[in-house]
């Protein structure tokens, strides 16, 4: 079936635009490592080892000091130095074409100009398919795991705060990381007692960074569409997470920890080209999501329902 072109003598001037978010995901998420020119990069770690007790010499316990050989090893056997490797290789390579045709475009009145065309793709397609693909990637690498079947507003605080704990008792800290959920869930937070008595004085600073809504014991946190976090049925074509296999409470997640490299993110329009008379935009993006597997419990993923795996 041909695609229907709503012309202005039958349909009013204005285009009422579809509700849309902003990324939720970009600025939130670590630059430590650079993609220009390739579209891989491994990452090394380096092993440490535990220390050990130092031998002094001629000590009365000899006999249970490292020895290397026949002379003794003050500073304990010596040990090669270990890494832990990390290839990662971009694989999301989207794009669209569009065109809008000159007398179509001027029986609409100039409604359906390239940049208000262009611009709505991305805000209805493009963003929403890259942060439920980041939130999707991250959470299948999660290093932590909690389930709660009920949030309401008398336990979610201290839902959250088990993430926190987890986090710190891995040596981390949550000066950056970031507590995304869903709206749903974000509206009992707001009602709990424990984040109306703190008065929660981040709200005053809101707007010092993007889609940040206050904080809990140092988390950020970040409300996101429902369906961000819900496992699909059919592969996203509900418009939930086509990489969740169970649905998602929230998910708090170190920025350290995770990437979204952008090799691409093209957005042109070119005028008459061959064959089409009017305007043809073209977009592509060629990104992936990662997480640093030596750091993974800085993310840490509450589910609805008990999951497989960590």
């Amino acid at each position: 079936m041909p695609d229907v072109i709503n012309l202005a003598e039958k349909y009013s001037k204005k285009i009422v635009d579809k509700f849309y978010t902003d990324s939720v995901i970009l600025g939130k998420t670590s630059k430590e490592y650079d993609w220009d020119g390739v579209k891989s990069i491994s990452v090394y770690t380096i092993q440490t080892v535990a220390p050990v007790d130092y031998l002094r010499p001629y000590s009365d316990d000899v006999e249970n000091h490292h020895v290397t050989g026949a002379s003794l090893a003050r500073y304990g056997s010596t040990t090669e130095v270990q890494d832990t490797i990390q290839t990662m290789t971009l694989t999301q390579d989207k794009s669209v074409s569009l065109s809008v045709d000159k007398g179509n475009n001027t029986q609409q009145m100039l409604i359906k100009n390239a940049g208000v065309v262009m611009a709505r793709e991305l805000r209805e397609q493009f963003v929403p398919m890259f942060d439920k693909y980041a939130l999707g990637k991250w959470v299948i690498a999660r290093g932590g795991t909690t389930v709660q079947t009920s949030l309401t507003k008398d336990n979610i605080v201290e839902e959250i705060f088990k993430h926190v704990t987890n986090i710190r008792n891995a040596g981390a800290d949550v000066n950056d990381a970031y507590c995304y959920i869903g709206e749903t869930n974000f509206a009992k937070l707001l009602l709990a007692k424990e984040f109306i008595n703190f008065q929660n004085p981040a709200f005053g600073e809101r707007n010092l960074e993007r889609g940040v809504m206050g904080k809990v014991r140092g988390l950020q946190i970040v409300p996101v569409p429902d369906n961000y976090l819900q496992a699909s049925a059919n592969s996203g074509a509900d418009g939930k997470n086509p990489l969740l296999t169970a649905d998602v409470q929230f998910a708090t997640i170190k920025k350290s920890v995770v990437l979204t490299p952008t090799k691409i993110k093209d957005a042109k329009v070119h005028q008459n080209p061959q064959g089409i008379s009017g305007a043809l935009m073209e977009i592509r993006w060629l990104y992936d999501a990662f997480v640093l597997e030596t750091r993974n419990k800085g993310v840490q993923v509450c589910f609805a329902s008990a999951v497989s795996g960590n």
